[in-house]
């Protein structure tokens, strides 16, 4: 993992050296409490968003764009990055599990108890229908307020009959012969699957009363308060705000993650991987790391905001969908529908190594976030840097700084972006041929993101000041594009 040692570029910045600040080998953390939170992202203006549109059964993505695409973007933006994580996955599977048996070369990820459709029954139509069914209750089983929204969503289809709300779904063979049928029970076992798997969707792997989804069952416990950091290498729960009042303090994120059984890899395959964390208890490295992060946030500009926000907050695996998704792409490719389910299945994948790997080694090493190294090195001692929306760079208490993105709610060594992008990488060289291909790692048509004007998610209306597009013409420029590492 390249430049593991190093906090993650996306959301921290690309790191320079050569900062003059004074070293405070024993810390100026000052008083405890009187915290900056950290703002959440919610989202850009509603004139950046696309119009809205309406599902249609005949067309080729738009079940998975409707259903899976924006319904997570929902999620994420409603509740954040505890179900978002786990939900990558499972919709990943839903889906395909949905569409699977109307295709004669392709199998269920999990075993549904369904036969393969008969050749008649294999149309566009019907693997829209059960993917949709599967979608829509996956969503009503975990979050009834989205399941709600993924319903209205169906009924306000196109055709208007497409979908068949009476479908009778009683397990017998005959009723396999709808693929609504064949939807819902791709929902259930997926379901089953993933609280077997460990993942808490209903909270009773806590407690039996005052159930809530995703609460952590392994009593993990911080050794530093949100007020104070008396271990300066060990991660700090941070305060957050939706910008409008309301404060909370993070907890973190998944902390029964090494428990949660893997999908599609191996356990024993990383068991024994392990990564060397970065010398934080070197005060001269401890320094060189926070003035880099600093000298990188003062010199802030539309394109690195843009790669940031891209890539660097909760959204960030949105990206590696998009790469199936953009409209170019997808029709260069002539993806047909089921092409882009199995190319979704990569989240499974990515999630699989987040759990056993990347969150593992969080949870172990415990590393310090850069707003809580950046405080406790040099407390009211003035920096300049990025002082927040409408500000720009400037100079002030480091007490007071945060990153220009916002900051996970778990350890931050290693980082979970460049795992990410690795199985892009990776993914998108497979899918493209390998090594039969010597353009395997090239995208043709490339893939360009425009942020218009005034459409950031964390100054909206203030930035861009114009315009501001990032082209990515290979596999590798999605890993690094602008020459920053995540």
């Amino acid at each position: 993992m390249e430049n593991a040692g190093r906090w993650p570029a996306v959301a921290l910045g690309i790191l320079f050296l050569g900062s003059t600040y004074a070293v405070l080998p024993a810390g100026n953390w000052g008083k405890p409490g009187n915290t900056v939170p950290a703002v959440i992202d919610l989202g850009p203006p509603l004139r950046c968003l696309p119009p809205p549109s309406q599902l249609d059964f005949d067309g080729e993505h738009s079940v998975w764009d409707h259903l899976y695409f924006n319904q997570i973007i929902s999620l994420v933006v409603a509740a954040g990055a505890n179900p978002y994580i786990s939900q990558l996955s499972s919709w990943a599977l839903v889906g395909w599990n949905a569409v699977a048996l109307y295709d004669c070369s392709a199998n269920p990820a999990i075993e549904m108890g369904v036969s393969r459709r008969p050749k008649r029954q294999r149309t566009l139509r019907n693997m829209n229908r059960a993917a949709a069914a599967a979608y829509m209750k996956f969503h009503q089983m975990i979050d009834p307020v989205l399941g709600a929204a993924s319903k209205k969503i169906v009924e306000e289809s196109k055709p208007a009959d497409a979908f068949n709300w009476n479908a009778v779904c009683d397990g017998t063979g005959q009723s396999w012969r709808t693929p609504e049928c064949v939807g819902y029970r791709a929902s259930e076992v997926t379901y089953k699957w993933m609280m077997d798997a460990g993942w808490n969707y209903d909270g009773s792997m806590s407690r039996t009363i005052n159930k809530f989804p995703y609460t952590d069952y392994t009593n993990h416990a911080p050794v530093n308060s949100p007020w104070d950091l008396p271990y300066p290498c060990r991660w700090q729960p941070l305060h957050e705000t939706d910008g409008r009042g309301k404060i909370w303090v993070q907890s973190h994120l998944l902390p029964y993650a090494p428990k949660v059984k893997m999908f599609f890899v191996d356990k024993d395959e990383v068991a024994n991987r392990t990564l060397t964390m970065w010398d934080c208890e070197n005060p001269a490295t401890y320094k060189a790391v926070v003035d880099e992060i600093l000298d990188y946030s003062a010199n802030l500009n539309d394109t690195t905001k843009l790669i940031a926000e891209l890539i660097g907050p909760q959204p960030f695996m949105l990206y590696t969908m998009l790469q199936a998704r953009g409209t170019a792409f997808r029709a260069q490719k002539q993806m047909s529908m089921i092409e882009g389910m199995a190319f979704g299945l990569m989240s499974v994948i990515s999630t699989d190594l987040q759990t056993g790997l990347i969150l593992r080694e969080k949870i172990h090493h415990d590393a310090v976030r850069p707003p809580s190294a950046v405080r406790w090195l040099y407390g009211d001692q003035p920096i300049t840097a990025y002082g927040g929306p409408g500000v720009g760079k400037a100079t002030f208490p480091a007490k007071d700084w945060i990153p220009y993105v916002g900051t996970y709610n778990e350890a931050e060594f290693p980082s979970g972006a460049m795992c990410w992008c690795t199985v892009l990488t990776e993914w998108m060289e497979l899918w493209q041929g390998g090594d039969n291909n010597p353009k395997a790692s090239v995208f043709d048509p490339p893939i360009t993101f425009t942020t218009p004007k005034g459409c950031s998610l964390r100054e909206p209306e203030m930035s861009p000041l114009q315009d501001t597009t990032l082209t990515i013409h290979n596999v590798q420029g999605s890993r690094t594009p602008g020459d920053v590492q995540h």
